[in-house]
């Protein structure tokens, strides 16, 4: 059974009561509290939540949720509950900031939404996460590279991990001979650890989290409410610290130390984020390393040489004197290939003379660069680097080399793709959604209005799509939407657009259209195409139909907002006269 935490915003107990009766018996174990004001629900944001299901009333609005969540930057699904009452429009609901709207008499869409929603903000939250690790970790390769000594690299280190993750408090320590840790650098709430005596050694003090990892060279987290942080807690509470994570510093199993961070979150550290963090552990260790004498700077060359970022160092006239292994790794090309090449070997064409342009005359200038650059592989494949370019200067001040550092990024620009399509599609139908319809039905009005020309927007609802989810299940509806949305796909042009707006809901943006005569014309193409039998897979045939209804531009309004609604309006009495019809806007039934 899946645990799924529910946050209910101006919800009757009733409204709530099936809710999480449905939920229950769609295999989740609900843990769930109620927020019947903005004040309850301020304090309720402070916990962790999976989603956020918004009852129709006056107390609390959409706005005021969607304002709520921003405000504390969390980026949490809102689902409106519909009872019918008050019927809200899908469109006027996403168009104010919530994800989507179910009604209660057709529950069925609920978990399917819920589910939908969670995995897009795991995805965009994923992301942003990456983007912080990649950036930062490129940062702490530029100043290791640098010279850092190491109290200064340290503290920078502590400091930007702060910033960028939002740590409460982030501290090295160093593992000394007579059992003690000694704070090297610290950042966030520092006062925490005064007076505090942390230990790696097996005495009562070096029971904590920081002793535990470096005795066991292996990552350590804990939230406050646990039975071993109690003796801890108190000091925790009073900066505002929910749970830690303590990672051990060192090479080849010689731990050297911890690297320990404080959040303000509970169970902020799960399995996804220490993985992350742990790269950061190795860098440390390799500062910690660089900045003593000779036989630690030779491990610092070997840590860089290996590290997972390329980096070369080139001539002021570009070409390459030395290279670590990961170059020869992204690119496909050898040591000796590269050594005395010109990075232009990486070229992959997709650049224009003046993003090259621009890029020497900055670093020529003794500036630093940085950006996104698409390069090619030995073998011709592409792939994706941020790559920043230092100058570096010898003795004299003189400008004598650059040096490159390269994060190979095409995962997350994959992953940034497959969230901008997941933010402007349909998940299951692959169809436009309701953002992306916007879009179109806009840059069709901008062109219309230069043109003098008129489009329309249909607004399409099927009718006993509920008694074919009852009847054959879920499943058989998703595949019932699948092929709908196919149909009406071949009853329109190329440059028409068919969207999903949720549910059972379509709409058609028809371009450049001459009379009602040839909307007519699509119309009926859609009714006659909607009542042939679908096969499911059940391989019992299903039969739905449409209620229809059209707004033209600029007869029936100059906006978005104002078409889509009186498409809805004229769909609307379609259905009320009897469904499966066309109806224009001011038309009567």
């Amino acid at each position: 059974m899946n645990e799924l935490r529910v946050l209910f915003a101006a919800t009757s107990v009733g409204n709530m009561a099936k809710v999480i009766e449905h939920l229950r018996a769609g295999d989740c174990a609900v843990l769930y509290e109620q927020a019947s004001d903005e004040v309850a629900l301020d304090g309720h944001l402070q916990q962790n939540w999976d989603v956020v299901l918004l009852g129709v009333s006056a107390e609390l609005t959409i706005e005021s949720v969607v304002h709520a969540l921003r405000c504390r930057t969390l980026d949490i699904p809102l689902i409106v509950l519909n009872d019918g009452m008050e019927p809200l429009p899908l469109a006027e609901v996403m168009r104010l900031g919530a994800q989507d709207c179910v009604a209660l008499d057709q529950m069925e869409r609920l978990l399917p939404s819920i589910q939908r929603e969670m995995v897009s903000a795991i995805l965009r939250s994923n992301l942003r996460e990456q983007v912080v690790a990649d950036y930062l970790m490129q940062e702490i390769d530029q100043l290791i590279l640098q010279g850092y000594d190491m109290r200064s690299l340290n503290e920078r280190i502590c400091r930007r991990m702060a910033e960028l993750f939002d740590f409460k408090l982030v501290w090295i320590g160093a593992k000394m001979l007579d059992g003690r840790v000694e704070p090297l650098a610290s950042a966030g709430e520092s006062a925490y650890l005064e007076g505090i005596e942390v230990r790696w050694d097996d005495t009562p003090q070096g029971q904590g989290i920081t002793g535990r990892s470096i005795r066991n060279n292996k990552a350590e987290s804990m939230s406050s409410d646990s039975p071993r942080f109690e003796p801890w807690r108190e000091r925790a509470e009073r900066y505002g610290m929910r749970s830690v994570l303590a990672m051990p510093l060192g090479i080849k199993n010689e731990v050297a130390g911890a690297l320990v961070m404080y959040s303000a979150h509970e169970n902020a550290f799960d399995k996804l984020t220490i993985s992350r963090l742990s790269a950061f552990a190795g860098r440390v260790t390799v500062a910690m390393l660089g900045a003593q004498e000779q036989q630690e700077l030779r491990l610092m060359q070997a840590a860089m040489s290996n590290a997972a970022n390329a980096m070369f160092i080139t001539r002021c006239d570009g070409v390459i004197e030395w290279l670590n292994e990961a170059l020869s790794r992204y690119s496909g090309y050898t040591s000796a290939e590269l050594t005395g090449a010109n990075p232009r070997i990486f070229n992959s064409g997709l650049h224009p003379q003046s993003f090259w342009s621009e890029m020497w005359t900055t670093i020529q200038n003794g500036k630093h660069w940085r950006g996104e650059i698409v390069n090619r592989t030995k073998t011709g494949e592409l792939y994706t680097v941020a790559q920043s370019i230092s100058p570096l200067y010898d003795g004299k001040g003189e400008l004598t080399h650059f040096l490159a550092v390269q994060q190979d990024i095409s995962e997350k620009k994959r992953l940034e793709e497959e969230i901008h399509y997941l933010a402007y599609h349909d998940p299951l139908t692959h169809l436009p959604n309701r953002m992306l319809f916007r879009d179109r039905v806009q840059q069709a009005i901008a062109q219309a209005q230069r043109a003098h020309a008129r489009l329309a927007v249909m607004f399409i609802d099927l009718d006993g799509f509920k008694a074919v989810n009852d009847m054959h299940g879920h499943n058989n509806g998703d595949c019932l939407l699948e092929l709908v949305a196919e149909r009406i796909r071949l009853c329109v042009r190329a440059g028409d657009t068919v969207a999903r707006l949720g549910g059972d809901e379509f709409t058609v943006l028809l371009r450049d259209v001459k009379d009602r005569e040839s909307i007519e014309g699509v119309a009926k193409k859609l009714l006659d195409i909607a009542v042939q039998p679908y096969m499911l897979d059940s391989e019992i045939p299903a039969t739905v139909s449409f209620s229809i209804g059209t707004s033209i531009y600029p007869e029936d309004g100059e906006s978005f907002d104002a078409l889509l609604s009186r498409a809805d309006q004229a769909m609307y009495k379609a259905k009320q006269g009897g469904k499966n019809r066309h109806l224009f806007c001011g038309d009567t039934t």
